[in-house]
């Protein structure tokens, strides 16, 4: 059974590694993007998170502070991720971006007291060293810039979220995060100008159906075979699939600076994945 929640975990990255492809191929702005992504994942996602509880625990919204707060990271990360492959290559977008969860650390040490040892010290220098490298050290550009937002939002996003969790299962907060996404990406629809043609909508429906709720399914399925710690560590494939994918379709070939940057970030989740998963005995005798 740990070989199908491997397989799932897989193929959730591998979905999720593609998905700036169908954002740019989409040719439509950022938050309009995003808008139909969750308007389309939504109804599937309920469907999920009902199944997986109630409609009662669903609609059971107190704390409602955590959820509206995770709900409203989720769709700010996600308009400036869309944003910043518009403006620079994937490889640099997605390297920066995997930072995020370092974010999420600082703030659980910083708010949640929650131990911060050697090994966070590490992953937090390797994962600021990494995005240094990644987005050209100090002649950062704007297309950096947009990713580095898009990363301290999902940094954010992951803080939010495990403060939710405190009071609501995983799957009823993913579904507030969709609903609520859903609700402040809507006034994007009057503030820019944007077209839905057939390819647009052919795109953003299979990028809500495919690349949201498939992916989440698989997501949640994996982790009742393996580990969280385990599938943390899968899911920094994701920067490898979206490179090699922008590769194959956009012509982008990752510099140096951006495999280097890409690695140490990978070895900064790495390490903080990997304590959790073998416990904090084993680190503390090494300590």
């Amino acid at each position: 059974m740990k070989t199908k929640g491997f397989i799932e975990m897989l193929g959730a990255t591998f979905i999720w590694g593609s998905v700036p492809l169908m954002g740019i191929w989409s040719g439509l702005p950022s938050a309009v993007f995003v808008f139909f992504r969750v308007l389309f994942a939504f109804p599937f996602i309920l469907y999920f998170a009902i199944r997986k509880s109630s409609l009662k625990e669903f609609l059971k919204l107190k704390p409602v502070w955590p959820l509206l707060l995770s709900g409203i990271m989720l769709g700010v990360n996600w308009v400036f991720f869309f944003w910043a492959i518009k403006v620079t290559d994937v490889a640099t977008v997605v390297t920066i971006y995997y930072a995020g969860p370092i974010v999420s650390i600082l703030l659980a040490a910083a708010f949640l007291k929650e131990e911060v040892d050697f090994f966070v010290y590490l992953s937090v220098f390797l994962a600021c060293t990494g995005v240094f490298i990644s987005s050209g050290g100090f002649g950062i550009d704007k297309g950096a810039l947009i990713a580095l937002l898009a990363a301290l939002s999902y940094g954010f996003l992951g803080f939010f979220s495990k403060v939710a969790t405190f009071y609501h299962r995983a799957t009823v907060v993913t579904a507030w995060q969709i609903l609520i996404s859903v609700i402040i990406t809507f006034p994007f629809l009057f503030l820019t100008n944007w077209q839905l043609t057939a390819k647009a909508f052919i795109v953003v429906f299979i990028a809500g159906i495919i690349h949201t709720a498939l992916a989440l399914f698989l997501w949640y399925d994996a982790l009742s075979y393996i580990t969280v710690s385990f599938a943390s560590i899968l899911q920094y494939l994701d920067i490898v699939f979206a490179t090699v994918l922008a590769y194959i379709f956009l012509h982008q070939i990752p510099t140096v600076n951006q495999i280097i940057g890409a690695l140490l970030i990978v070895a900064s989740g790495g390490i903080i994945s990997f304590k959790e998963m073998v416990g904090f005995k084993l680190f503390r005798k090494i300590q």
